[in-house]
């Protein structure tokens, strides 16, 4: 069973775990030390949470739990005319799990219940995109780097 709780202060260095787990292979491949991969992931993960304030100044960020442990985070948006999955990771030892499926089966039920559709964007070679896919979400724009991706609320389950 997935739950979540509005981010707190003292949960802003477990937002950096989450976050730093989900580039680590990326930039584990450019041959840095420990210290300037977690300096440049502190100033990357910095700048994403100023960007999301700046784009989504009504979001903020959801722990996400299963079975009494925090697993991930996500941030969305609700909008007057659609729902936008802004961002969501899960720590690595958590994915593959159905976690992710039924957290975003979960906004799909939400964004259908309110006639809106849900929106989100990936990076276009990002392997979750295939299970976007899976759960009905359509490629609605791409710029080769970025995939902006739409689920229409009249979808079935």
């Amino acid at each position: 069973m997935l739950r979540f709780s509005r981010a707190q202060a003292e949960d802003e260095s477990f937002l950096y775990e989450v976050y730093a787990s989900s580039r680590m292979e990326e930039v584990g491949a450019w041959g840095w030390g420990p210290g300037q991969i977690d300096q440049f992931l502190r100033m990357q993960c910095q700048l994403q949470q100023k960007t999301y304030a700046a784009q989504y100044p009504e979001a903020g960020w959801e722990l996400v739990w299963h079975r009494q442990q925090r697993v991930g985070r996500r941030m969305t948006a609700r909008l007057e005319n659609r729902i936008v999955l802004i961002d969501l990771a899960l720590l690595p030892i958590y994915q593959r799990q159905g976690i992710g499926t039924s957290l975003l089966q979960s906004l799909q039920q939400e964004a259908q219940k309110a006639g809106k559709p849900l929106w989100l964007s990936v990076q276009a070679h990002n392997p979750a995109r295939r299970l976007y896919e899976r759960l009905g979400f359509r490629t609605q724009q791409e710029n080769g780097l970025y995939c902006e991706m739409i689920w229409q609320a009249n979808t079935q389950f």
